[in-house]
């Protein structure tokens, strides 16, 4: 299992925490660019890291196309954002205005996440002559992040995804995503929010937060559902988030008559606090970046179950903070299921592990150190070639 939080363009982020690049080096001001059609994995990575410099003494100034929801989340936290025409591989004057935007504020480097973002970002960067930094939050296509002048990844999974295409090693950073210790020091009691939703003390009870779509693997979680109906009929599974296959989802738990056991929730802003009501935690995806959510189910202590996949395993060591079971598989995801549930011993072992593994490798303060050891070197290196 990997544990290095950063793979930088020459060395690994040394363990410890580092120096700020406020103290080092001077306050940076970082450009991020992002173009949601969600309030997702790699919006919230973008959000939880834009906090973290902030805080660290940086300027950080968000461009986006509008989005309630992560509009909201910036605000909240007091970042600057800016709402700009960029949205749409098609959008050839977006880069221009990336470019502009981005001298406007005098920004020291770009910071691009997901595909269109990344085309479009790097080639502002190239019309400012600002250096670029590609992030890369899943297993996308290389020919986004041609004109990049580094890459991140958030696991070695998607790094070794862009290797296999032909992108050399030294030129991608891993960072992984971090989430902020703090929120998770007091989480509201899992009774309180068990009766906030109807559901019994003693109710078995799991749940999955993902955006809906194919790739996720809902449709194997309500498979295991109907196999473990028989052994806990009043087994719940909360089901939190939004996508485009949430119709087709509502169907076929309809079809198979799980209506009183599957409840889904949609979009919740309190999804870290609805995970304290869950006994089990669970990820089906098919395909995965890295998983926040198993990141916050870890902080919780709460055991899980997943796909053992390439980004998954990093998060979930298998035995040991959670269970991995074949992807696409229902008899096998509701066997790991049915386990935890039955043993609550070796659920709260877990889950205990869990949260040592998350406070050690995915904290915010790795996550925003790595990040300042990446921008500098982009930087410097930019500064070098005379551009």
């Amino acid at each position: 299992m990997p544990t290095v939080t950063t793979t930088d363009m020459t060395d690994a982020v040394p363990e410890g925490r580092l120096e700020s690049v406020e103290g080092a080096n001077g306050r940076l001001t970082v450009l991020q660019v992002i173009t949601p059609r969600r309030y997702s994995g790699a919006e919230r990575a973008m959000t939880y890291l834009s906090e973290a410099l902030v805080r660290r003494g940086h300027r950080v100034v968000v461009a986006c196309k509008h989005n309630e929801l992560m509009l909201h989340e910036l605000g909240m936290r007091g970042i600057e954002a800016e709402v700009l025409p960029i949205r749409g591989k098609f959008n050839i004057a977006a880069p221009f205005r990336i470019a502009r935007f981005a001298r406007q504020i005098g920004a020291d480097i770009i910071h691009t996440h997901l595909s269109t973002a990344g085309l479009w970002g790097s080639l502002g960067g190239k019309f400012a002559g600002v250096p670029c930094l590609g992030h890369v939050h899943w297993l996308n296509r290389k020919h986004w992040y041609l004109f990049a002048d580094h890459l991140a990844t958030c696991s070695h999974a998607a790094k070794e995804h862009l290797t296999r295409q032909g992108i050399a090693e030294e030129r991608i950073a891993v960072i992984y995503n971090g989430l902020d210790q703090e929120q998770f020091l007091a989480p509201p009691d899992g009774d309180d929010v068990r009766a906030q939703l109807g559901l019994g003390r003693s109710q078995p009870v799991v749940g999955a937060v993902a955006h809906i779509s194919p790739r996720k693997g809902h449709r194997y979680l309500v498979e295991a559902i109907k196999l473990l109906v028989s052994r806990y009929p009043d087994i719940c599974c909360l089901i939190i988030g939004e996508g485009r296959n949430e119709k087709d989802l509502r169907q076929m738990i309809s079809r198979m008559g799980l209506e009183h056991n599957v409840r889904m929730l949609g979009y919740r802003h309190d999804a870290v606090s609805l995970l304290k009501a869950v006994d089990v935690a669970v990820l089906p995806s098919l395909r995965e970046g890295l998983g926040i959510a198993l990141i916050e189910a870890g902080f919780l202590a709460k055991p899980t179950v997943a796909s053992d996949i390439p980004g998954i395993n990093e998060v979930v060591v298998n035995g040991e903070t959670g269970l991995l079971v074949p992807p696409a598989d229902p008899g096998a995801l509701a066997d790991a299921i049915g386990r935890l549930l039955d043993d609550r011993d070796l659920a709260g072992r877990l889950g205990q592990s869990a949260r040592r593994r998350m406070e050690t490798v995915f904290t915010l303060d790795s996550m925003a150190e790595a990040a300042e050891q990446v921008y500098r070197g982009v930087i410097d290196r930019y500064k070098a070639r005379g551009r």
